[in-house]
Protein backbone atom coordinates (compact mmCIF):
# COMPACT_ATOMS: atom_id res chain seq x y z
CA UNK A 1 0.00 0.00 0.00
CA UNK A 2 1.30 3.36 -0.79
CA UNK A 3 2.78 5.37 1.98
CA UNK A 4 2.70 9.31 2.49
CA UNK A 5 6.15 10.88 2.31
CA UNK A 6 6.92 14.53 2.97
CA UNK A 7 8.70 17.04 0.19
CA UNK A 8 11.67 18.06 2.25
CA UNK A 9 14.07 20.31 -0.84
CA UNK A 10 13.16 20.76 -4.25
CA UNK A 11 16.23 21.69 -6.06
CA UNK A 12 16.26 22.51 -10.15
CA UNK A 13 18.36 20.04 -12.15
CA UNK A 14 18.04 21.52 -15.26
CA UNK A 15 15.22 22.94 -17.51
CA UNK A 16 12.87 20.71 -17.39
CA UNK A 17 14.25 18.35 -14.37
CA UNK A 18 13.93 18.99 -10.58
CA UNK A 19 15.20 16.61 -7.66
CA UNK A 20 12.97 16.01 -4.82
CA UNK A 21 14.29 15.20 -1.50
CA UNK A 22 11.62 12.49 0.58
CA UNK A 23 11.16 11.56 3.91
CA UNK A 24 8.03 9.20 5.35
CA UNK A 25 5.67 11.02 7.41
CA UNK A 26 5.60 7.81 9.89
CA UNK A 27 9.24 8.50 11.03
CA UNK A 28 9.87 4.95 12.33
CA UNK A 29 9.11 3.66 8.74
CA UNK A 30 11.53 6.58 7.55
CA UNK A 31 14.16 4.56 10.03
CA UNK A 32 13.65 1.57 8.72
CA UNK A 33 14.00 1.97 4.78
CA UNK A 34 16.33 1.12 3.19
CA UNK A 35 17.15 0.76 -0.83
CA UNK A 36 20.16 -0.89 -3.22
CA UNK A 37 21.49 0.82 -6.17
CA UNK A 38 19.24 0.99 -9.03
CA UNK A 39 16.13 0.12 -7.27
CA UNK A 40 13.13 2.42 -7.78
CA UNK A 41 10.12 3.75 -6.52
CA UNK A 42 6.22 4.00 -7.64
CA UNK A 43 5.10 7.60 -7.01
CA UNK A 44 1.67 9.04 -6.95
CA UNK A 45 -1.03 11.74 -6.30
CA UNK A 46 -4.32 10.87 -5.67
CA UNK A 47 -6.10 11.52 -8.42
CA UNK A 48 -2.99 12.00 -10.93
CA UNK A 49 -1.70 8.94 -11.40
CA UNK A 50 1.77 6.86 -10.38
CA UNK A 51 5.14 6.06 -11.84
CA UNK A 52 8.12 4.41 -11.73
CA UNK A 53 11.14 6.95 -10.21
CA UNK A 54 14.62 5.30 -9.63
CA UNK A 55 15.75 6.15 -6.25
CA UNK A 56 18.88 8.55 -7.06
CA UNK A 57 20.64 9.55 -3.53
CA UNK A 58 23.13 8.06 -1.17
CA UNK A 59 21.70 4.12 0.22
CA UNK A 60 23.80 4.92 3.41
CA UNK A 61 21.19 8.36 3.60
CA UNK A 62 18.24 6.20 3.17
CA UNK A 63 17.48 6.03 7.10
CA UNK A 64 17.47 10.21 6.80
CA UNK A 65 15.63 10.89 3.37
CA UNK A 66 16.18 9.57 -0.18
CA UNK A 67 15.74 11.61 -3.54
CA UNK A 68 13.97 11.18 -6.75
CA UNK A 69 14.74 13.12 -10.51
CA UNK A 70 11.72 13.90 -12.31
CA UNK A 71 11.96 15.40 -15.52
CA UNK A 72 8.24 17.37 -16.54
CA UNK A 73 7.13 14.99 -19.56
CA UNK A 74 3.68 15.04 -18.44
CA UNK A 75 0.70 15.34 -16.57
CA UNK A 76 1.48 13.74 -13.20
CA UNK A 77 5.19 14.94 -13.57
CA UNK A 78 3.65 18.46 -14.37
CA UNK A 79 1.44 18.31 -11.27
CA UNK A 80 4.20 17.35 -9.22
CA UNK A 81 6.95 20.20 -10.54
CA UNK A 82 3.96 22.54 -9.06
CA UNK A 83 4.59 21.11 -5.69
CA UNK A 84 6.35 23.21 -2.54
CA UNK A 85 8.70 21.89 0.33
CA UNK A 86 5.89 20.21 2.56
CA UNK A 87 3.71 18.83 0.54
CA UNK A 88 3.26 14.97 0.30
CA UNK A 89 3.64 12.80 -2.40
CA UNK A 90 2.28 8.51 -2.46
CA UNK A 91 5.16 6.21 -2.42
CA UNK A 92 5.55 2.06 -2.56
CA UNK A 93 9.18 0.87 -2.32
CA UNK A 94 11.34 0.05 -3.00
CA UNK A 95 11.01 -2.22 -5.89
CA UNK A 96 13.05 -4.53 -8.49
CA UNK A 97 16.89 -5.98 -8.64
CA UNK A 98 19.54 -3.13 -8.43
CA UNK A 99 23.00 -3.19 -9.71
CA UNK A 100 25.49 -6.16 -9.12
CA UNK A 101 26.89 -4.81 -5.33
CA UNK A 102 29.92 -3.07 -5.65
CA UNK A 103 32.15 -4.84 -3.24
CA UNK A 104 31.44 -8.18 -5.54
CA UNK A 105 32.42 -6.77 -9.12
CA UNK A 106 35.38 -8.81 -9.77
CA UNK A 107 37.07 -5.27 -11.91
CA UNK A 108 38.34 -2.56 -9.97
CA UNK A 109 37.39 -0.52 -12.86
CA UNK A 110 33.55 0.54 -13.40
CA UNK A 111 32.67 2.08 -16.45
CA UNK A 112 28.87 4.13 -16.06
CA UNK A 113 27.19 5.11 -19.63
CA UNK A 114 24.30 7.28 -19.42
CA UNK A 115 22.71 8.53 -21.93
CA UNK A 116 19.64 11.49 -21.22
CA UNK A 117 17.65 11.68 -18.14
CA UNK A 118 19.47 7.84 -18.27
CA UNK A 119 22.05 9.27 -16.03
CA UNK A 120 20.18 9.19 -12.74
CA UNK A 121 20.15 5.81 -11.22
CA UNK A 122 24.01 6.28 -11.63
CA UNK A 123 24.01 9.27 -8.72
CA UNK A 124 23.68 6.84 -6.31
CA UNK A 125 26.53 4.30 -7.78
CA UNK A 126 28.52 7.72 -7.31
CA UNK A 127 27.83 8.72 -4.14
CA UNK A 128 28.18 5.49 -2.70
CA UNK A 129 31.56 5.14 -3.85
CA UNK A 130 32.29 8.52 -3.00
CA UNK A 131 30.89 8.34 0.75
CA UNK A 132 32.65 5.20 1.42
CA UNK A 133 36.64 5.96 2.03
CA UNK A 134 37.39 1.19 0.68
CA UNK A 135 34.78 1.95 -2.09
CA UNK A 136 36.76 4.96 -3.37
CA UNK A 137 40.30 3.35 -2.82
CA UNK A 138 39.03 0.36 -4.77
CA UNK A 139 37.50 1.28 -7.75
CA UNK A 140 38.57 3.54 -10.67
CA UNK A 141 35.57 5.13 -12.20
CA UNK A 142 35.28 6.45 -15.44
CA UNK A 143 32.50 7.97 -16.62
CA UNK A 144 30.30 8.51 -19.97
CA UNK A 145 27.22 11.04 -19.57
CA UNK A 146 25.56 11.35 -23.31
CA UNK A 147 22.88 14.75 -23.48
CA UNK A 148 21.12 16.37 -25.77
CA UNK A 149 22.17 20.45 -24.56
CA UNK A 150 23.79 22.08 -21.98
CA UNK A 151 20.59 23.08 -20.49
CA UNK A 152 19.37 19.32 -19.78
CA UNK A 153 22.54 18.40 -17.57
CA UNK A 154 21.80 16.90 -14.34
CA UNK A 155 23.51 16.94 -11.69
CA UNK A 156 26.09 19.14 -13.29
CA UNK A 157 26.69 21.04 -9.50
CA UNK A 158 28.43 18.01 -8.56
CA UNK A 159 30.74 17.45 -11.12
CA UNK A 160 33.25 19.83 -9.89
CA UNK A 161 33.50 17.24 -6.50
CA UNK A 162 32.84 13.94 -8.71
CA UNK A 163 36.06 14.83 -11.19
CA UNK A 164 38.24 14.46 -8.30
CA UNK A 165 38.19 11.35 -7.69
CA UNK A 166 36.31 10.23 -11.17
CA UNK A 167 37.27 10.09 -14.97
CA UNK A 168 34.08 11.98 -16.29
CA UNK A 169 33.45 12.96 -19.51
CA UNK A 170 30.62 14.85 -21.59
CA UNK A 171 29.10 14.57 -25.02
CA UNK A 172 26.43 16.96 -26.57
CA UNK A 173 24.64 15.29 -29.78
CA UNK A 174 22.39 18.77 -30.18
CA UNK A 175 24.85 21.60 -29.18
CA UNK A 176 26.61 23.00 -32.27
CA UNK A 177 29.70 24.67 -30.83
CA UNK A 178 31.78 23.56 -27.31
CA UNK A 179 31.97 25.89 -24.38
CA UNK A 180 35.84 27.52 -23.50
CA UNK A 181 38.45 24.86 -22.81
CA UNK A 182 35.70 22.30 -24.19
CA UNK A 183 34.73 22.17 -20.34
CA UNK A 184 32.10 22.68 -18.53
CA UNK A 185 32.15 22.62 -14.79
CA UNK A 186 35.25 21.57 -14.69
CA UNK A 187 34.73 18.52 -16.67
CA UNK A 188 36.04 17.44 -20.36
CA UNK A 189 32.92 17.60 -23.28
CA UNK A 190 32.45 17.33 -27.14
CA UNK A 191 30.32 17.20 -29.52
CA UNK A 192 28.66 13.84 -31.11
CA UNK A 193 26.92 10.55 -30.26
CA UNK A 194 27.94 9.11 -26.43
CA UNK A 195 29.87 6.18 -28.90
CA UNK A 196 32.12 8.49 -29.67
CA UNK A 197 33.78 8.75 -25.98
CA UNK A 198 34.92 5.00 -26.29
CA UNK A 199 36.98 6.43 -29.70
CA UNK A 200 38.41 9.55 -27.67
CA UNK A 201 38.39 7.71 -24.35
CA UNK A 202 39.33 4.20 -24.81
CA UNK A 203 38.82 1.60 -22.22
CA UNK A 204 40.54 -1.60 -20.72
CA UNK A 205 38.88 -5.25 -21.37
CA UNK A 206 39.14 -5.68 -17.41
CA UNK A 207 36.15 -3.56 -16.89
CA UNK A 208 32.66 -3.68 -15.52
CA UNK A 209 30.15 -1.71 -17.26
CA UNK A 210 26.77 -0.29 -16.12
CA UNK A 211 24.26 1.04 -18.82
CA UNK A 212 21.39 3.05 -18.66
CA UNK A 213 19.87 4.93 -21.59
CA UNK A 214 17.55 5.00 -24.77
CA UNK A 215 17.40 1.82 -25.94
CA UNK A 216 18.92 2.75 -29.14
CA UNK A 217 21.74 3.54 -27.33
CA UNK A 218 22.62 0.12 -25.99
CA UNK A 219 22.93 -1.27 -29.74
CA UNK A 220 25.75 0.85 -30.36
CA UNK A 221 27.38 1.09 -26.90
CA UNK A 222 27.46 -3.20 -26.86
CA UNK A 223 28.88 -2.80 -29.96
CA UNK A 224 31.74 -0.60 -28.36
CA UNK A 225 32.65 -2.54 -25.19
CA UNK A 226 32.79 -6.21 -27.51
CA UNK A 227 35.40 -4.04 -29.07
CA UNK A 228 37.02 -3.64 -26.32
CA UNK A 229 36.97 -6.95 -25.13
CA UNK A 230 34.67 -6.26 -22.46
CA UNK A 231 33.03 -9.95 -21.02
CA UNK A 232 29.43 -10.15 -21.33
CA UNK A 233 29.05 -11.01 -17.98
CA UNK A 234 30.41 -8.25 -16.64
CA UNK A 235 27.92 -5.82 -18.88
CA UNK A 236 25.03 -4.66 -16.89
CA UNK A 237 21.56 -3.18 -18.09
CA UNK A 238 19.28 -1.26 -16.96
CA UNK A 239 15.91 -1.49 -19.13
CA UNK A 240 12.74 0.34 -17.60
CA UNK A 241 9.80 -0.47 -19.48
CA UNK A 242 6.18 -0.14 -19.22
CA UNK A 243 6.50 -0.34 -15.45
CA UNK A 244 3.27 0.40 -13.73
CA UNK A 245 2.56 -1.79 -10.81
CA UNK A 246 6.13 -2.90 -9.48
CA UNK A 247 5.11 -6.47 -8.54
CA UNK A 248 4.37 -8.29 -11.88
CA UNK A 249 0.77 -8.31 -11.27
CA UNK A 250 -0.32 -5.85 -14.14
CA UNK A 251 2.08 -7.64 -16.67
CA UNK A 252 2.87 -4.72 -18.45
CA UNK A 253 6.30 -5.07 -18.43
CA UNK A 254 6.27 -8.86 -18.84
CA UNK A 255 8.82 -10.03 -21.99
CA UNK A 256 9.35 -13.57 -22.58
CA UNK A 257 9.13 -15.25 -19.26
CA UNK A 258 10.73 -11.75 -17.44
CA UNK A 259 8.97 -9.23 -15.80
CA UNK A 260 11.15 -6.01 -15.51
CA UNK A 261 9.70 -4.65 -12.41
CA UNK A 262 10.59 -8.20 -10.73
CA UNK A 263 13.68 -9.73 -12.29
CA UNK A 264 14.92 -6.24 -13.08
CA UNK A 265 15.42 -3.14 -14.42
CA UNK A 266 19.18 -4.09 -13.89
CA UNK A 267 19.90 -7.15 -15.84
CA UNK A 268 23.25 -9.15 -16.52
CA UNK A 269 23.91 -8.89 -20.24
CA UNK A 270 24.74 -12.46 -20.59
CA UNK A 271 21.71 -13.55 -19.31
CA UNK A 272 19.35 -11.80 -21.60
CA UNK A 273 21.10 -11.16 -25.07
CA UNK A 274 19.15 -13.99 -26.71
CA UNK A 275 15.81 -12.78 -25.15
CA UNK A 276 13.02 -10.51 -26.36
CA UNK A 277 14.29 -8.03 -23.46
CA UNK A 278 17.41 -7.22 -25.81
Amino acid sequence: MPNEVIIKKITQLSVDTKLFTLAFKDKIYQGNFSFLNGQFAMVGIPGAGEAAYNICSDPSASKKFWEIAVRKVGRLTSIMHQLKVGDSLWVRAPFGQGWPKLKNLQTANLLLVGGGCGFVPFRSVALEILNDKKLLKNFQVKIFYGCSGFDYLIFKDEFVNWQKFFDVKLIFDKEKKLPKANKLFGVKCDLGLITKLFDLYPITSDATAFLCGPAIMYKFVLEKLKQAGVPDQNIYLSLERRMDCGFGICQHCACGDKYVCTDGPIFRYDKIKETELI
